[in-house]
């Protein structure tokens, strides 16, 4: 029973590993690109718009997690996902934000419960909103993980803690005149660059 409680935890632990390589949305979109087929450097910058400093040390994580592999062709390194699995757990993935999102639709929906007259007004009316957020949302949820991302750097780049991390970043924010994600962006650039 132990040994298998062991198991058990250690499956979960690497699983949870599994999970954040794969939650950040440059890892995603890197991964999205790959299960299409095999891709160079340049391709990937070209269809997600990473920088190669940046596109680097996605790959790396995601080599760590043995998600890619690179092998080289004709001259040129190629990165190609490493197992086809990876490509139905993108497309399980892409299934359940859309049960949910249709679920979350719904719920809004009966919300308001109309009576009678007014219902497909208002659930157009809701579904329009629905439309018109998601898109802010998800631009939300990619500013937090870059500047999580910039957090994690600044706290390995200089031994600090990641409530000081990130009041460096605010404050650099504050004196440069800047939005927090500008100034993410700018710390894992520069963090590229040194």
């Amino acid at each position: 029973m132990v040994g298998q409680a062991q198991a058990a935890g250690a499956l979960a632990a690497a699983e949870a590993e599994l999970f954040k390589a794969l939650a950040h949305p440059a890892r995603a979109r890197v991964l999205g690109v790959l299960a299409s087929g095999p891709a160079s450097v340049p391709d990937l910058c070209a269809a997600t718009g990473l920088k190669p400093s940046h596109l680097a040390g996605h790959l790396t994580q995601l080599r760590a997690q043995h998600l890619v592999t690179g092998k080289r062709s004709g001259g040129r390194l190629l990165y190609g996902l490493s197992f086809p699995e990876v490509a139905r757990l993108l497309s399980a993935a892409e299934s359940v934000l859309s049960a949910r999102a249709a679920a979350e639709a719904d719920g809004l929906a009966g919300i308001s419960a109309p009576e009678a007259a007014g219902q497909d007004a208002e659930n157009a009316d809701i579904g329009a909103l629905v439309e018109e957020f998601v898109p802010v949302l998800e631009q939300s949820l990619e500013r937090r993980a870059l500047v999580a991302e910039a957090v994690e750097s600044v706290r390995l780049r200089t031994g600090r803690s990641s409530e000081a991390a990130l009041a460096m970043l605010m404050t650099d924010a504050r004196e440069r005149g800047w939005t927090l994600a500008q100034v993410a962006s700018d710390a894992l650039t520069t963090e590229g660059t040194e």
